[in-house]
């Protein structure tokens, strides 16, 4: 997880209706067949590291409560095939897997990291350790035929993790090459992703070799993985991310081959709460944010050729207790179980939001600006869905400051989250402090971003 290029984004300008992005379109509107098969059709999940031996199965039914639907998960080959060569699940997968499917989220599952018996356990390079790859990556395709879609081959290829040191574009792009086509004769209806590679990929030459060289070609969608923390204040944001993935999407992928109609989807994202990174209540803004923002790319690219299918949550829970190591805080729940601020936020988001439901076009989103403020709006279109408050207005500060602003509404009883620290002024006329935290107004008719004066 290195650092991601960040791309600086324009300033907002003060102009109270001034959109600098006018992204509406029809929730759920992709035919796309690496998104959710029901409900909404873009990915909110989470990374829960059942795969590991020593991670405990832990619940479920929390990630429902906050509309994950899908969990981001390892199968690991050195635990699938055995020293005398056969190949058996670990029923602790198999556990995950049906009690996932049992509480209605998809499971996504990661093939990789090396194997003692081949290349001395680093990446699979030579042909012999490629095929022997290739049989493992079969048999669980086959194992969970009917039950698991969603693959992703390898996990930061880049990087020197999962066996030997970092791997180049060459010998990633042939294990995709051998692998895919075999999961493809599997079941022609798997959803197989490539990529998953570190920020750093994205800037220094590594993915343009990869693309370049028809990484594309047997694979549905791009993953990728888009940390930016460290790149300093105004580039380490959520908005900052938006910014980011907006500029990709439309003006960097499309130049690749094979790049037509493949979607994207960030398979780890998320900020860390260690000693120097951010604090607990930051995560929880930052968190809110990116599931705001990741609303808004999903139904901004709904239409286009490499339309964005959601973000996977780097983690779920922390991988450990000390405060000073950054790969122990990314959890939305301590290592405890124990929910963080991050994880109770985006459950009160979800309460606000416009249910979902069928049809699945019953959703719209907008986003702008009202001064320097980011504002992003979601409507239900339809009232027997959400008869009660089926609009959602929300504010924030993209960086990260405080200010105050009056909101004058059409209705007498909106509802407030408590960020917004609303204060009645006047008839239908509320003033609000705007933070890094969204203030959100639930309403229960389309209200504008004139709203704010």
């Amino acid at each position: 997880m290195t650092r991601i290029h960040a791309f600086w984004r324009k300033h907002l300008h003060h102009v109270c209706l001034a959109l600098a992005t006018l992204c509406t379109s029809a929730w759920g509107a992709s035919a796309h067949h690496c998104a959710p098969a029901s409900g909404p059709a873009h990915w909110q999940g989470v990374v829960t590291h059942y795969g590991f031996v020593n991670q405990p199965l832990g619940p479920f039914e929390p990630k429902q409560l906050a509309d994950m639907n899908t969990i981001r998960d390892e199968v690991f080959w050195d635990q699938v095939q055995r020293a005398d060569g056969s190949l058996q699940i670990p029923q602790r997968i198999d556990a995950f897997v049906n009690e996932a499917l049992r509480q209605h989220i998809t499971p996504m599952l990661v093939l990789g990291y090396g194997h003692p018996a081949h290349d001395q356990g680093g990446k699979p390079r030579s042909a012999k350790a490629l095929e022997g790859f290739k049989r493992y990556a079969v048999h669980v395709a086959k194992h969970f035929q009917g039950r698991v879609r969603h693959f992703e081959i390898w996990n930061e290829w880049d990087a020197n993790i999962g066996g030997g040191a970092a791997g180049d574009p060459d010998s990633y792009v042939r294990l995709v090459q051998q692998v895919a086509p075999a999961l493809r004769k599997v079941d022609p209806k798997l959803c197989l992703m490539v990529g998953a590679l570190t920020p750093a990929a994205q800037f220094n030459g590594w993915l343009d070799k990869a693309l370049t060289q028809g990484l594309l070609k047997h694979a549905d969608a791009l993953s990728l993985h888009t940390y930016n923390h460290g790149e300093g204040r105004g580039r380490d944001t959520p908005d900052s991310w938006f910014k980011n993935m907006q500029w990709f999407i439309d003006k960097e992928l499309p130049r690749y081959p094979f790049a037509q109609g493949k979607s994207v989807l960030v398979s780890e994202m998320g900020w860390a709460n260690h000693q120097t990174g951010v604090s607990e209540n930051l995560q929880a803004a930052y968190a809110v944010r990116l599931r705001l923002l990741s609303l808004a790319l999903a139904h901004q690219t709904v239409h286009t050729a490499n339309p964005y299918l959601g973000h996977w949550w780097y983690d779920w829970q922390d991988d450990g207790d000390d405060p000073q190591d950054m790969e122990n805080r990314y959890g939305l729940t301590h290592r405890s179980g124990l929910p963080k601020a991050a994880w109770t936020a985006l459950q009160e988001l979800e309460t606000a939001l416009p249910v979902h439901g069928s049809p699945r076009q019953s959703r719209t989103a907008q986003i702008g600006s009202v001064g320097a403020l980011t504002a992003l709006r979601v409507d239900s279109q339809s009232q027997a869905l959400s008869p009660q408050h089926p609009n959602l207005l929300t504010i924030w500060h993209p960086d990260n400051e405080q200010a105050k602003l009056t909101v004058q509404l059409q209705e007498d009883a909106p509802r407030f989250s408590a960020s917004c620290e609303a204060q009645k002024t006047a008839p239908r006329r509320w003033q609000i402090t705007v933070s890094a935290m969204p203030c959100w107004i639930q309403l229960s008719q389309p209200t504008g971003f004139e709203a704010f004066l």
